[in-house]
């Protein structure tokens, strides 16, 4: 899956940025700085190691690279890059885990829509 992103790159949250609230995008997203809120896209949504959210998040397919605090809905795949952590359950069509992440929760795997 690596950076491909579907749809336009609506959303960027840059490295030292803070948000508070909830995000709502019609394009993919990109976070390398922080989100305490829940997050909703209809395309791709990718963290960069140093991002963290602290909420729930929808989207179509993820790139986890950093940490996340909540659950993960996705009608497609996710992706959980190296050095990512994840306390929270994922409910998605497939499921990427690559070696030396952390990921506490439970995984549903359903056929998506």
């Amino acid at each position: 899956m690596g950076e491909k992103i579907e749809g336009k790159l609506d959303t960027l949250i840059g490295k030292g940025t803070k948000i508070t609230g909830n995000i709502t995008s019609n394009g993919s997203v990109r976070i390398d700085g922080r989100l305490e809120g829940n997050l909703s896209t209809p395309h791709t949504l990718i963290t960069g190691q140093d991002s963290f959210i602290k909420g729930d998040t929808r989207c179509k397919d993820a790139v986890l690279g950093g940490r996340i605090e909540g659950n993960i809905s996705a009608s497609g795949v996710v992706e959980m890059q190296s050095g990512a952590s994840l306390l929270g359950d994922i409910t998605c069509k497939g499921l990427i885990i690559q070696p030396k992440v952390f990921f506490e929760g439970h995984c549903k795997m359903s056929e998506g829509k």
